[in-house]
């Protein structure tokens, strides 16, 4: 009997869901069938993050917890750990059958199709890829999804693994773009978030830009909402802050990651930027877009952060004022050259630096959220709350999360007019006027 039945579990960032999901595409056109039991699994998938250590270990354990009830069941590792360690995962981990990095879906697909046992490593770059239109894989009903435009990235910041477990950069065509979204809009998709690890860097390997390809998507009538992950100080343009005034549909929101508010840390992680021209980027694009959200990332307890490194940090949270914040504390990475450094600050001190900058967000991100209070907006209606019974999860303008209870039916993928009620750290609630 053919083994088709496959489960997978994804963790990571946005690129792994979508990686996740165009998995599931290439698995499903080949005759494989997903399964949300895991006994009835034949292949369990396990797509892997390696940005920190944490992510890793919790994809590991996940597999290493099924050992006993393991069988005859195919245990695969996927995604960025695999491109990372390669082979050593299997002097490592024995239970672990395949392994394949992000660029080798098409011949993992081929593989499964034909695996009879043994130990596979697939890591060889599928062909022609980005260059061809994949049909995306959504679940029924869903009328929000992720298009990845690039993959890889070049920047070589000191503590990131990207570079050596996505490669080089790569764009996606914009044809090839366009001919997703319309896919997706055939099945119903209203809300597009565009992804890549620096999206500003978005053609320039293809003679192509991210400006031109943001303004082709807002000309879909069906399209409601643009979003888009993640942009990078150095490359952020006039000309992209500007789109924030000019095209409606385009949530007003930006992510932009600072690290770090110390010049000394940013120039160890070759983030090729100073606070004061970050600073900048801030002051423009609220002046372009004065209700803009604005989150970041911060590492925390880098090599050589000194007390009055973490301070800087500190006040420059202080000041900008970010709608969230995403905290991490500074882990070696395999191949980086912050690898190299000595891990010089005190497990106690990042847990500490870590819990001091929680703390701040926690009372930034109310007091923002409360200011909302009596507001009126355009909330887009993306589902039903699955917590709540007659509750539905809405967006406002400048991509909040906000809750509704109605007794109104079908109002999911609609834009309607909210009234803000209620602010709390994590959401908004609203009540449709």
């Amino acid at each position: 009997m053919m083994r088709n039945r496959y489960y997978i579990k994804t963790y990571g960032c946005q690129m792994n869901f979508y990686d996740s999901e165009r998995l599931k595409t290439l698995l499903n056109k080949e005759g494989f069938s997903e399964v949300k039991d895991l006994e009835t699994a034949d292949f369990i998938i396990v797509n892997t993050c390696s940005v920190r250590k944490h992510a890793e270990d919790r994809a590991i354990s996940f597999l290493e917890s099924l050992k006993s009830s393991k069988n005859k069941k195919v245990f695969c590792l996927v995604g960025c750990t695999p491109s990372l360690y390669k082979e050593e995962i299997f002097e490592r981990f024995d239970f672990i059958d395949i392994i394949c990095g992000p660029n080798s879906y098409k011949k993992f697909v081929n593989t499964l199709k034909e695996y009879s046992g043994g130990k596979i490593g697939l890591f060889e770059e599928d062909e022609i890829l980005y260059q061809e239109t994949l049909v995306p894989y959504i679940e029924k009903g869903k009328i929000t999804s992720f298009v990845s435009i690039t993959k890889g990235c070049e920047n070589f910041c000191s503590y990131c693994v990207v570079p050596y477990t996505r490669g080089k950069l790569i764009s996606k065509p914009i044809n090839i773009i366009i001919e997703e979204i319309k896919i997706l809009i055939d099945k119903g998709v209203k809300e597009i978030f565009l992804i890549g690890q620096n999206v500003n860097e978005y053609g320039k390997d293809i003679g192509e830009n991210f400006i031109d390809l943001l303004i082709r998507i807002h000309d879909f009538d069906e399209i409601l909402r643009i979003g888009f992950l993640t942009s990078h100080p150095k490359d952020i343009s006039d000309d992209l802050i500007n789109l924030f005034k000019k095209l409606p549909k385009l949530y007003k929101h930006l992510h932009l990651p600072l690290q770090s508010g110390s010049d000394k840390i940013l120039k160890l992680m070759n983030r090729k930027y100073t606070i004061d021209q970050y600073l900048k980027i801030i002051e423009k694009v609220k002046k372009v877009s004065p209700n803009i959200s604005i989150t970041s990332d911060v590492i925390v307890g880098f090599p050589y952060e000194e007390d009055v490194d973490f301070e800087k940090t500190y006040k420059v949270i202080e000041e900008i004022k970010f709608d969230d914040l995403y905290v991490f504390k500074y882990s070696p990475r395999p191949k980086t050259v912050a690898n190299e450094y000595p891990d010089n600050v005190l497990k106690e001190e990042k847990e500490r630096r870590h819990q001091l900058i929680l703390n701040l967000q926690e009372k930034i991100s109310l007091m923002r959220n409360m200011k909302m209070v009596g507001e009126i907006d355009n909330v887009f209606i993306r589902k039903k709350s699955i917590k709540k019974e007659g509750t539905y999860i809405g967006r406002t303008f400048n991509n909040k999360p906000v809750l509704i209870e109605t007794d109104i039916k079908d109002i999911e993928g609609k834009v309607l007019k909210v009234k803000i009620i209620k602010g709390e750290r994590h959401y908004l609630w609203g009540e449709i006027i």
